[in-house]
């Protein structure tokens, strides 16, 4: 349904998004992902997300089922290729397994990547950012664009193609690698979900 308020920010959907993305979500309060916007190869963060384990920073990458030009974000589906809902939640649980928050948010989260009602990438991203947005209990009231009357009467701050990622927050939180890679900055927002919980909010709150 449309949002009944006039002021939003306009959000590409993406893969568990950055800790800047987050921010500049927190900032606007009142977002709108965007699932009908042409999809072309400069998307790579509709599937893709950076997080930090043994081996240093790694990015987690969802393979798509043929995208191409024709097709908005919302059409583009999953693919099973390369078994990667297992990969990816070995790499996680590897990563995060001992974090202080893991235990809190892992059932839900493997329940999302596993689900096999969810066959579209941003289905995915959209039920992962209501999940992230649940469990951090941030005061950012979403809309899901899926047609363009959901955008009718609104005025709109566009964020779907700034270059929020390189204004990283000032200063750092705590992270459980940074003894052995130092800290890694604008990672996935499950970094800091693991890592902090719904103290997280505060580290968000540096880019207002």
């Amino acid at each position: 349904m449309p949002i009944r308020t006039n002021r939003v920010g306009l959000f590409s959907p993406r893969l568990c998004g950055s800790v800047a993305y987050y921010a500049a979500m927190l900032r606007s309060g009142r977002v709108a992902i965007d699932c009908i916007e042409p999809y072309d190869k400069h998307h790579h963060l509709l599937h893709r997300m950076d997080v930090v384990a043994t081996n240093g920073r790694q990015t987690l990458s969802v393979p798509l089922a043929k995208p191409h030009r024709g097709m908005t974000v919302g059409e583009v589906l999953l693919s099973d290729h390369g078994d990667w809902r297992r990969a990816h939640w070995a790499t996680l649980y590897s990563a995060y397994g001992r974090t202080p928050f893991f235990d809190y948010f892992a059932d839900e989260l493997k329940q999302i990547l596993f689900s096999s009602a969810i066959n579209g990438i941003a289905s995915l991203d959209c039920s992962l950012h209501s999940a992230i947005i649940s469990f951090l209990d941030l005061p950012i009231e979403t809309v899901v664009v899926t047609h363009k009357s959901d955008l009718e009467g609104l005025e709109m701050a566009d964020y779907r193609d700034s270059a929020i990622d390189e204004q990283p927050l000032a200063g750092e939180y705590y992270q459980i690698w940074s003894m052995r890679h130092g800290f890694q900055p604008n990672l996935s927002i499950l970094d800091l979900l693991f890592n902090l919980g719904r103290e997280a909010i505060f580290v968000l709150r540096r880019g207002e």
